[in-house]
């Protein structure tokens, strides 16, 4: 597979490279942006509530030169500094309010795909109010497709599946260890014509750099068996003379459940890193046989 054609299957997200996840360098993030669109990764994702990302993001499209990225941003949840605090916002007000600052920050007319941030953390009265004013600052031709952006609960699916919506990424539950989306949201919103992008596909650095972390401080956010089952992945891979974070990549990024997978990467070194790890033919191979066991691969 191609640079090229890996990607167009990627998206850079940003809440790494703005620091959500632990100090990073302005210029470090400034040049992991420039180095995602040389490498011609088209779609750049970000949020008001990830820290400083909106902001980081506009000075580097200042900086590039090429063909400008297609951007998606969020509404409904504030910035915050830390992943730990969230402050949610729904009300038609604050959404309109998020796109407008959007559009200064990024010096455009309209936003190519906007997103309800965290669904999951609204109360219900809330839902429709807040997909109108979405629907309102589309027909206005503010923003060109919207799309949910996080996982919902079961009181937001019947608007989920309203066809209001184009897009859906969510994370944490469709990775090499867990599947729950396949079973749950996937197959519905592929039933109403939602495309399907994955975050969070190393779920928050288990599956890679703070593999060693979670599993010395077992976090109560990561289900034990999940944790279990990470050292069992990263047992075989050892075993194999693979890279587990590469094989999981690979996993969601050759699944045909999956449009779009989305990375994090916070320096030029982890996005090159990234990138070498989605050539890489063990890697590939490992995570086929994964999916061919699972049976996501449709085989």
């Amino acid at each position: 597979m191609t640079d090229t054609s890996i990607c167009e299957r990627l998206v850079l997200g940003t809440a790494g490279l703005a620091g959500l996840w632990g100090p990073v360098d302005e210029r470090e993030s400034i040049a992991t942006l420039l180095r995602a669109f040389e490498y011609g990764i088209d779609h750049v994702d970000t949020a008001p509530a990830y820290a400083y990302a909106e902001e980081l993001v506009s000075k580097a499209l200042k900086e590039w030169t090429g063909p400008r990225p297609s951007i998606s941003t969020k509404a409904g949840k504030r910035r915050s500094d830390s992943p730990d605090i969230a402050v949610y916002d729904y009300s038609p007000e604050s959404i309109r309010h998020s796109v407008e600052n959007s559009l200064r920050m990024f010096g455009t007319d309209v936003i190519d795909l906007l997103y309800l941030h965290d669904p999951v953390g609204m109360e219900e009265d809330a839902f429709l109010p807040a997909i109108d004013e979405m629907i309102l600052l589309r027909e206005r031709g503010l923003v060109r497709k919207l799309g949910i952006g996080g996982n919902y609960g079961p009181t937001f699916a019947r608007h989920a599946l309203s066809g209001t919506f184009s897009h859906f990424m969510g994370f944490n539950r469709y990775n090499i260890l867990r599947r729950t989306a396949t079973v749950e949201e996937y197959p519905k919103l592929r039933g109403v014509g939602l495309r399907i992008w994955q975050a969070s596909p190393l779920y928050m650095g288990l599956l890679g750099g703070k593999f060693d972390e979670y599993v010395r401080s077992r976090p109560e956010w990561i289900p034990k068996e999940d944790i279990d089952a990470a050292i069992s992945v990263q047992d075989e891979c050892r075993a194999a003379g693979l890279n587990m974070t590469g094989v999981a990549l690979n996993f969601v990024f050759h699944s045909p459940q999956v449009d779009r997978m989305v990375l994090g990467a916070s320096r030029p070194s982890e996005l090159e890193g990234t990138m070498k790890m989605l050539t890489d033919e063990g890697c590939r191979q490992e995570a086929i046989r994964r999916l061919e066991l699972v049976g996501d691969l449709g085989r």
